[in-house]
């Protein structure tokens, strides 16, 4: 099984590149290294002790996202890191932020759509809970109000995949 990921070039996503090889996963990187560098990658390869194959790709890029599918047909599964992520530019270029994030996220959820991937592991973010009710937040915390752009991108993209489940349970 391969596992597509999003973001893999970035910090929180080329350690989990490092932990599914590990595990034995074959994994492709995807990732347009916007607020990431190849450096990562190197690093993840250095480590596990074997290439990672990498597409520098923007998610908005319907047909460039396709051929990324079609050309790596054996993904399964995708973890989707990939995301504009800084909450102050946020709020200074709010129109990339919904456009970078919303837009790439469904053109990934069309594309996987269109090749029968049905898993995905969605990385969120604790904006979404806004001044959080208690803390330690757990999945049981209600959402706040939330305070940026970014944060409201997280929260569209969960109700969008939530959306996404309800009209298909696999």
């Amino acid at each position: 099984m391969a596992i597509l990921v999003n973001g893999g070039a970035g910090y929180i996503g080329s350690h989990t590149c490092i932990e599914l090889m590990k595990a034995g996963y074959e994994i492709i990187v995807a990732d347009n290294l916007y607020n990431s560098c190849e450096e990562a990658l190197r690093r993840v390869e250095q480590i596990a002790g074997r290439s990672v194959p990498f597409v520098n790709i923007d998610l908005c890029d319907a047909a460039a996202v396709d051929e990324m599918f079609r050309t790596h047909p054996g993904i399964e599964a995708v973890i989707h890191f990939a995301a504009y992520k800084a909450v102050g530019e946020s709020v200074a270029k709010p129109l990339e932020y919904y456009h970078n994030n919303i837009t790439g996220t469904l053109v990934l959820c069309d594309v996987m759509r269109n090749h029968g991937v049905k898993k995905i592991i969605f990385s969120s973010s604790a904006t979404v809970y806004g001044d959080p009710a208690f803390v330690p937040i757990t999945e049981d915390c209600p959402k706040g109000k939330i305070t940026n752009p970014y944060g409201q991108t997280k929260s569209m993209l969960e109700q969008i995949l939530t959306d996404l489940h309800t009209a298909d349970p696999e």
